[in-house]
């Protein structure tokens, strides 16, 4: 009697444990004081040494290896931050009706919309008009062209081709920016041209991303040319939104005719995130009308505990995160994105991106909010 009472008050204490939302091995009482101190990544989270901060911003992010800058998308525009992580220049143009970062195939520091350019490759933005358009309705002969081009292109210090600029599909054409001293020039390219490398059939000719180019002439970038950072341990480039498949290693190693230089960099770093605890909040639901009872496959909405190990300092904070069924360990969510192993003595900026909290019904503004998923800026605490 006593055996089977044991094992029935085992099963019970295994059954709450694993399928409640009551905690018992997660409770309080097990976590040290310490942990009542972490703070949410929206709230002030801080070592001795760096802080963790959101950034209004988006993918890609890019840096310049001369200047030691950092480029992240903004809108229809960009924000610049120097090497200790403080913002130079914000422009989300959205005054433009459509801009090249919405296609950023070319990493580079400007910004091109339907009349002229945005340069941030200085310490304020500014802009140029178009000194003269070309070609905008394919209104120029082949023969004549051809004269154009070449005698453009040998001019030019600095190429830039595009391919995504809202331009009339009927059209079939496609924006090339030539810088001429402090003049930029746009021509379009003839009517079905198909010689960039991206739009070629022959799958000998590479598509590089981070700069288009077109055969036998290929862009000019001079020194402009930015390189993008990396999350080593998941694979990911800060090309793209964490969720798209188009900026991991397995999608470069699959679609070869794709090609980006900084596959070949060395990104391996010993800074390190983990959970340390967590604490059960309640029921994770799919929402699939299948769905089994939570208690049959309970997956957990938790409260994690984390520590970051960064450049051999500490930083501590709690987050939302989702504890599934299938998995024994907790979905952390969260991307840590740094420059290659040789360009880190120029900056130790970092960024992560944390998509591991689950949505949430806000009655106050009557909208579904993500919590605090988003981007978030790794940096050097100011000194005063």
């Amino acid at each position: 009697m006593i055996v089977i009472i044991s094992v029935v008050v085992l099963f019970c204490f295994l059954f709450l444990d694993r399928c409640s939302i009551i905690n018992i091995t997660t409770a309080d009482i097990f976590r040290p004081k310490a942990y009542k101190r972490f703070t949410s990544l929206k709230d002030s989270v801080a070592s001795d040494k760096y802080v963790i901060t959101p950034i209004s911003s988006a993918f890609p992010i890019l840096f310049d290896s001369i200047k030691s800058e950092f480029y992240l998308r903004n809108g229809k525009g960009l924000t610049k931050i120097d090497r200790e992580g403080n913002v130079i220049i914000t422009n989300s143009l959205h005054q433009e009706e459509y801009s090249s970062t919405a296609n950023f195939a070319n990493f580079i520091p400007y910004v091109f919309v339907k009349n002229g350019v945005y340069d941030f490759s200085g310490n304020e933005m500014r802009y140029h008009t178009f000194s003269e358009i070309i070609n905008r309705n394919n209104e120029v002969k082949d023969e004549d062209f051809k004269i154009e081009f070449e005698k453009t292109y040998k001019e030019a210090e600095l190429v830039v081709y595009e391919t995504d600029q809202n331009i009339d599909l009927e059209c079939q054409c496609y924006p090339m920016y030539f810088k001429i001293n402090t003049q930029w020039k746009l021509i379009f390219s003839q009517k079905g041209e198909y010689r960039f490398t991206h739009l070629s059939n022959n799958l000998e000719a590479k598509d590089t991303i981070g700069q288009i180019d077109f055969e036998k002439f290929p862009a000019k970038f001079t020194n402009k040319k930015l390189i993008v950072l990396k999350d080593d341990k998941h694979k990911r480039y800060t090309i793209e939104s964490p969720g798209m498949t188009r900026n991991t290693d397995e999608y470069f190693d699959t679609y070869y005719t794709q090609i980006l230089k900084e596959k070949s960099f060395n990104y391996h770093s010993e800074n390190t995130l983990k959970v340390l605890s967590y604490k059960k909040e309640k029921y994770y639901h799919t929402g699939g009308y299948w769905d089994f009872p939570d208690w049959v496959t309970p997956s957990f909405e938790v409260t994690a505990f984390f520590e970051l190990t960064y450049n051999e300092e500490k930083l501590f904070f709690k987050e939302n995160a989702i504890k599934y069924y299938s998995k024994s360990s907790i979905d952390k969510g969260i991307f840590l994105y740094e420059l290659p192993e040789h360009e880190r003595h120029k900056s130790k900026v970092a960024f992560f991106y944390y998509e591991g909290g689950s949505n949430y019904y806000n009655p106050q503004t009557g909208e579904t909010e993500s919590g605090a998923n988003g981007l978030y800026i790794i940096k050097p605490k100011s000194k005063k």
